[in-house]
C-alpha cells in the first residue's frame, strides 16, 4: 500500500473511533471519477459495485493524489479507501450527471447491525424516494450514521438499498437491539476476502475433480463450473459461473455455505443463500 493509502486508512480508523465525521451521499456515485486505494482508476466492474446513495465518509475533503497536483477528496466506502477526483472549479469530477448530492456534517458514525424487535412496524424511507415501506419485526438493518433524529441505514440483502428510519431511543430500545456489532466492525472486507478465498478455491478444486471423473462418460466435454467472489461496499457475493447451473449445484452451494460459516466464526458476520448466490452482508 502507498504511504497516501496508509494515511487514508489511519485517518479513517480515527474517524470511526471518534464516531463523528462528515458523510457524502451521491445518487449515482458510479458516475463520479473514482480511484482505488492504489490510486488507479476503477474498472467498469468496480464502478458497478458503487451502489446508489452509498454513504462515503470524507476522510480528507481537500486532498491531492500521489503526484501532488491532481485534486481529489479522500473517502472511505465500507471501510475501504477511495479517491474522488475534483474538477478545476473544485467540484467532483463526473462522467455524467451524478444526481442528488448531499454532505452531512459532524454526524455520529455507526456501522453496526441492529434487529427490530417485536412491536410496531417501523417505516423506512428509501434514499431518493418519497414512498415509505414497512419493516417488520425481525428485520436487520445496518446503522450507517445519524442526522437530526433520523438514522441512515442499509438493508443487508441481495437487493439491499439505503434509507432513513426513526429508531426510538439513543441506545438499546424495547423495539430494537444491536447484533454482534463489536466483533464484526473489527474485520475489514479485505481481510474477509483473504479468509474465505481458500474455502472457495477448495470448492472449485472439488468441482474440477468431479468433472474430470465424469468427462470420460460424456461425448461433449464441458468446462467445470466455478465459484467466484465479488465485493461491493455492502456485501461480499459468491456466485456460480455459469449462473444457469446454480440450481443443479445447490448441494455444492450448501456445502460451501457451511465452510464459509466456519471461517466467519467470531467475526459476527454470517453467510446466506439468496437468489442463487451466497451473500455475506457486511457491517
Amino acid at each position: 500500500m502507498s504511504i497516501a493509502g496508509l494515511l487514508v486508512a489511519l485517518c479513517g480508523a480515527l474517524c470511526a473511533e471518534g464516531r463523528i465525521g462528515d458523510v457524502l451521499i451521491v445518487e449515482h456515485p458510479e458516475r463520479l471519477v473514482v480511484f482505488s486505494k492504489y490510486q488507479q482508476r476503477l474498472t467498469s466492474d468496480e464502478y458497478r459495485l458503487l451502489s446508489p446513495f452509498v454513504p462515503m465518509v470524507l476522510v480528507r475533503e481537500r486532498d491531492h493524489l500521489g503526484d501532488g497536483f491532481t485534486p481529489c477528496a479522500a473517502v472511505e466506502i465500507g471501510r475501504e479507501p477511495y479517491y474522488i477526483l475534483r474538477n478545476e472549479g473544485g467540484g467532483f469530477s463526473a462522467r455524467d450527471e451524478p444526481g442528488r448530492t448531499e454532505i452531512f456534517r459532524n454526524v455520529p458514525l455507526f456501522g453496526d447491525t441492529v434487529v427490530l424487535l417485536r412491536g410496531r412496524a417501523l417505516r423506512l424511507r428509501p434514499a431518493g424516494d418519497n414512498e415509505e415501506v414497512l419493516l417488520q419485526a425481525g428485520t436487520r438493518v445496518v446503522r450507517m450514521f445519524e442526522h437530526e433524529s433520523r438514522t441512515y441505514v442499509r438493508l443487508p440483502s441481495s437487493r439491499g438499498g439505503f434509507g432513513w428510519i426513526s429508531l426510538p431511543g439513543s441506545g438499546r430500545s424495547s423495539e430494537w437491539r444491536e447484533v454482534e456489532s463489536a466483533s464484526a466492525a473489527a474485520v475489514s472486507p479485505g481481510d474477509l476476502i483473504l479468509r474465505i478465498q481458500p474455502v472457495v478455491d477448495g470448492a472449485n478444486s472439488s468441482l474440477r475433480r468431479i468433472y474430470a471423473a465424469l468427462s470420460p462418460e460424456s461425448d461433449t466435454p464441458h468446462a467445470p463450473p466455478s465459484f467466484r467472489l465479488s465485493r461491493s461496499p455492502g456485501e461480499i457475493r459468491c456466485t456460480l459461473e455459469p449462473p444457469a447451473l446454480s440450481g443443479s449445484f445447490s448441494g455444492s452451494m450448501r456445502a460451501l455455505l457451511a465452510g464459509l460459516e466456519r471461517v466467519l466464526g467470531g467475526t459476527g458476520l454470517h453467510a446466506e443463500i439468496s437468489e442463487g448466490a451466497i451473500l455475506i452482508p457486511l457491517q
